[in-house]
């Protein structure tokens, strides 16, 4: 990590974020660029908001707006060649990539078993595991090329336990768990470090869409708790955590950033 300037303890670190239009992804790319990350935000399309409000333009201009360094991609991260096509654009951008945040994510309502048809089952994972897959799979070779880098998935509680949403989603996110794991264990002694972050229920746009006619408030966490247990992660020692998936409020709560709290 670069020596701070200003405060910007990430000066100097490019950061690749995808599903960065809107929620968690969003949050996550302007807190990182406050901090003097170069970021590189992904999402599907470019000005046409998709599940929930938010755009990527509206992401970049965020950024923009506050001093920070952006490049935007258009990638569906579904597709190993749009995803190669961002890690070529992001080194064309700022020359190095130190950081993937695999956010990128499709999340549906409570569907029962018996009505997840095989093309649901499909899009969910390929775009929920697969999607990371083929981000890892373009990160790794460069990260090691580099010296090392810092890989974190975004996951969920859905990964452990039953009954949350959906079934395809739920095994996403455990396949994810085990991917962490997997690559932690595997490329620890060369300086690349795997950690999986698990936000509690976010209040997001999209949550507000699948819950509708509920207050957000009385069970969903503030949308920026996951970018503030990223960026502390970041900026502190990320191998330490490699291997783990780490609940975002109790992270939170054992740095001292948020009061522990029911």
């Amino acid at each position: 990590m670069s020596t701070p300037v200003n405060g910007q303890t990430l000066r100097g670190n490019t950061v690749i974020v995808t599903g960065a239009s809107r929620g968690l992804g969003r949050e996550m790319c302007i807190a990182l660029a406050k901090r003097g990350a170069a970021v590189v935000a992904a999402a599907r399309s470019l000005d046409r908001p998709t599940q929930g409000a938010g755009t990527l333009l509206e992401t970049a201009e965020a950024i923009r707006n506050s001093g920070g360094r952006v490049h935007c991609s258009v990638v569906d991260v579904r597709d190993a060649a749009a995803v190669a096509d961002l890690f070529h654009q992001a080194e064309a951008a700022f020359g190095r990539i130190d950081t993937l945040v695999n956010n990128a994510g499709l999340m549906v309502g409570k569907v029962a078993f018996e009505n997840t048809d095989p093309e649901l089952w499909r899009r969910v994972l390929d775009t929920n595991l697969l999607g990371a897959y083929h981000c890892c799979h373009q990160a790794v070779p460069r990260m090691l090329a580099g010296g090392g880098g810092v890989i974190v998935n975004i996951t969920s509680g859905a990964a452990v336990r039953a009954g949350f949403l959906n079934q395809p989603y739920g095994v996403s996110k455990a396949g994810l768990d085990r991917l962490t794991l997997g690559l932690a264990t595997e490329f620890r002694d060369r300086n690349i470090a795997c950690i999986g972050l698990s936000p509690s229920i976010s209040d997001t746009g999209t949550v507000r869409q699948m819950y509708r006619g509920r207050d957000s408030d009385t069970f969903a966490r503030p949308p920026d708790w996951p970018a503030r247990a990223l960026c502390a992660l970041l900026e502190s020692d990320p191998m330490a955590y490699s291997g783990r998936v780490l609940s975002v409020r109790e992270y939170l709560i054992d740095q001292g950033l948020i009061p522990a709290q029911p």
